[in-house]
């Protein structure tokens, strides 16, 4: 919350507005910080409506950014969005909002990280093994559709991090996120 408070009284700063950070104003970026800050405090508070709708706004903030390479926000907010979901169960919305990420970064480790956790969990939280229970989930065909999605998502994700640019384990959607 501390940081919380230092945000703030940054982007209340007047200079913030003028200053630039690749192509957006350091207050816009705060700006944004702030709302995703806020949105993890309230998650971890247990306010997780209250989380949520922060973590969207954020992520709506963010892609209000204006275009620069590199990002001015390093950090896609998505990551936190969907993998904080995934650990609510919110499986729908948490797979959508992994896809919508790797549209923007693709083979990003983060996004897939999430949307294997995600796939799996749909899948009868023990795919790849028991996504044949047509019942519960759609039906078979979806299933086996879903299962080799996860198998060809998990090869992919197995060789980017096995190259030697790979330089931390990625194991969750987003630091945030308990470890599975």
């Amino acid at each position: 919350k501390r940081l919380l408070k230092h945000l703030d009284s940054l982007r209340g700063d007047p200079e913030s507005e003028h200053r630039i950070l690749h192509n957006n104003t350091v207050g816009s970026l705060f700006a944004v910080d702030a709302t995703m800050a806020r949105g993890e405090i309230a998650y971890r508070e247990g306010k997780y409506d209250e989380a949520f709708k922060c973590l969207r706004k954020a992520v709506r903030m963010q892609d209000e950014l204006n275009y620069d390479e590199p990002w001015g926000k390093m950090q896609p907010i998505r990551h936190a969005l969907g993998g904080l979901l995934l650990e609510q169960d919110h499986l729908d919305e948490s797979e959508a909002v992994f896809r919508k990420d790797l549209e923007y970064h693709p083979k990003n480790p983060w996004a897939m990280a999430g949307l294997i956790s995600c796939l799996k969990r749909k899948c009868g939280r023990n795919c790849c093994g028991g996504c044949g229970d047509s019942s519960s989930n759609g039906g078979e065909s979806d299933s086996k559709d879903m299962e080799a999605e996860v198998v060809e998502l998990e090869a992919l994700y197995k060789a980017q991090r096995d190259s030697e640019w790979a330089d931390y384990p990625v194991t969750v959607a987003c630091a945030c996120c308990a470890p599975r």
